[in-house]
């Protein structure tokens, strides 16, 4: 089987490899996020911490998820295949379709969680002086929905065996041999796939679309408050502009799935790479996320780039290093 070649399965040795740098990478950032927040966070951030922990936690979840399936997904006429290549293969079919549900509801669950972040921000714009209770309440609230969606699938019965039989007629030049037995929606028209795929639409656009709403109106606010210092203006205004980028990443994650899924459509023409974009840019968020905390959360900027400068100037140091001048004292003995 030529992996590299014009076969179906071309893109796989490729998506492995990136997944492998996805797992090292991604849980590397996100534990230095972690150590920022605990050890770098001011006492004035004491309350956004629960926010930031609960975004880090997501999105360590979906990370691990996501390298867990590593799925592709296959459309057919009437059932959807879930083509796993990931570890859960050594667990079975079952264990794979499961992990994929969850993944999807840990995927919801980190752009809401970034919304209620947002959310957190505008109550403190309000002056709504929230309790600790109040806001870990707003922060289960924002995981309610993608529990609910992961829950969902599970309250059907899964047939395989149709999902298996129409992928292989319908895709006759597939080799599906690899991900074999395989797992997947047998009816696409049923309640529990049309309720899911409409959760993945509305945590993918109108979440982040209300945030951005939101956000511009905290922006609005944060600049006519006469309250507030000039200095607290400029660190609102920043952390805000941080949240915007995190809570805009789904819609520019998913739209090249949509451009190529509607050019699919049009011109009934398939594009192998969009069957392993669904899952690679669902999950492509958790690696980038902690990059945008990194220079939007002033603090935790401020200590990094410390950090950088000091190993700069201790480089620098021993580079420059001139030991002193060695002297030798020249003796002659004289034997009698």
């Amino acid at each position: 089987m030529d992996l590299f070649g014009s076969s179906s399965n071309r893109f796989v040795p490729i998506i492995n490899i990136y997944f492998h740098f996805y797992l090292v990478s991604g849980l590397f950032f996100q534990c230095i996020l972690m150590i920022l927040i605990i050890r770098k966070s001011p006492n004035s951030l004491n309350d956004l911490k629960l926010f930031l922990y609960n975004t880090a936690f997501c999105q360590i979840a979906n990370i691990l998820s996501a390298y867990f399936i590593q799925y592709r997904a296959l459309p057919n006429t009437t059932t959807l295949a879930v083509l796993a290549n990931g570890l859960c293969r050594k667990f079975g079919p079952e264990v794979c379709f499961g992990t994929y549900h969850v993944y999807l509801g840990i995927s919801s669950s980190v752009a809401l969680s970034i919304s209620t972040t947002v959310m957190f921000r505008y109550s403190l714009i309000k002056n709504w002086r929230l309790s600790r209770t109040s806001l870990r309440g707003l922060i289960i609230c924002g995981h309610i929905a993608p529990f609910i969606a992961t829950a969902i699938p599970f309250t059907t019965q899964w047939d395989f065996d149709v999902v298996r039989a129409q992928s292989v007629k319908e895709h006759s030049t597939y080799d599906l041999s690899i991900y074999a037995p395989f797992s997947g929606f047998s009816d696409t028209r049923s309640f529990q796939f049309l309720f899911v795929t409409a959760a993945i639409a509305i945590g993918a656009y109108f979440v982040p679309l209300m945030s951005v709403f939101v956000i511009r109106k905290i922006m609005i606010v944060t600049k006519a408050h006469s309250k507030m210092s000039e200095n607290t203006k400029r660190h609102t205004r920043m952390l805000m502009k941080g949240l915007a980028c995190q809570v805009l990443l789904p819609l520019i994650s998913y739209f090249p799935i949509i451009t190529l899924y509607l050019v699919t459509q049009m011109t009934a023409e398939e594009f192998l790479i969009t069957e392993h974009l669904l899952n690679i840019m669902t999950c492509f968020p958790a690696l980038v996320d902690p990059f945008i905390s990194f220079y939007f959360i002033v603090p935790y900027r401020v200590a990094l780039l410390k950090l950088v400068k000091k190993k700069v100037d201790s480089t620098i140091d021993v580079t420059t290093y001139i030991p002193p001048p060695v002297s030798f004292r020249h003796s002659s003995t004289i034997h009698g």
